[in-house]
């Protein structure tokens, strides 16, 4: 299993369309690896996120972040498809097909050096940073090279969504914390509340706790900037097996009709 588990993922079927990806490249033409594993699930976060690189890249001395594998659908903004438009708008050569996407930073297969099985090597490109690097001479070794390891919380900047996903869906109770007082002043609280949403019913009380007080900071101090669905957020708590997050869960629901 390569991908992390997520009890609200909804996996989509895998969509082969006739759009050429690259000359005489479609879908239905991608590695079968990279097909292999679409079947297994169509996308999604990766459970080990690291891949050793040669050469120094935004992320570390000697490794690039990996974060999610684009699939093969069109639900935008995780779609093989709809990403591709990225290789045009940064001007980059057409032998590239991406594969996964955080920011400035891509993973595609690069059709310009192919394998001695025909098979495209994998290219780390930071569109920023003018950093082209290989890292693997096709996606089996691309799948094999990936290392676990958590997602750093910087303190000088924001993590992207994507990686704020991940980092999310890879935490442990005690990083749990850091995580959300880093999102907390985050400007799309759609967003971070679907996080406190998706860790309401976690089956650790201790994550639960955790997600109820991050939501006890935006009802205290964010309340005019929260989208209307916060009280179906705070609900989920309301009715939580644990009294003391059910106490803070009532506590917070008055302080919302206070308003």
């Amino acid at each position: 299993m390569y991908f992390i588990p997520q009890h609200t993922f909804k996996n989509l079927p895998i969509l082969f369309k006739t759009d050429l990806l690259y000359k005489g490249v479609t879908a239905v033409h991608l590695p079968q690896v990279y097909l292999d594993l679409l079947a297994e699930q169509n996308g999604g976060y990766l459970l080990c996120s690291r891949i050793p690189t040669k050469e120094p890249t935004s992320d570390g001395l000697d490794y690039a972040a990996v974060h999610e594998i684009l699939g093969l659908h069109d639900n935008r903004p995780n779609s093989l498809y709809a990403q591709q438009a990225v290789i045009r708008s940064a001007g980059l050569p057409d032998y590239f097909v991406l594969f996964s996407i955080n920011g400035s930073q891509l993973f595609a297969f690069d059709y310009s050096k192919l394998s001695l099985s025909g098979e495209p090597s994998i290219r780390y490109i930071d569109i920023e940073t003018d950093n082209w690097q290989t890292v693997a001479a096709d996606f089996d070794q691309f799948l094999q090279f990936l290392n676990p390891a958590p997602i750093a919380v910087p303190e000088e900047i924001r993590l992207t969504h994507t990686e704020g996903a991940h980092a999310f869906l890879l935490a442990d109770a005690a990083g749990f914390p850091e995580l959300f007082l880093h999102f907390e002043d985050d400007p799309d609280k759609q967003w971070y509340l679907q996080w406190i949403a998706y860790f309401s019913d976690h089956p650790d009380p201790a994550f639960r706790s955790i997600a109820c007080e991050a939501l006890e900071t935006q009802i205290l101090y964010f309340r005019n900037e929260l989208p209307d669905n916060v009280t179906d957020v705070l609900a989920n708590f309301l009715t939580d097996s644990d009294a003391a997050i059910q106490r803070l869960a009532g506590t917070l629901a008055k302080e919302l009709a206070d308003e």
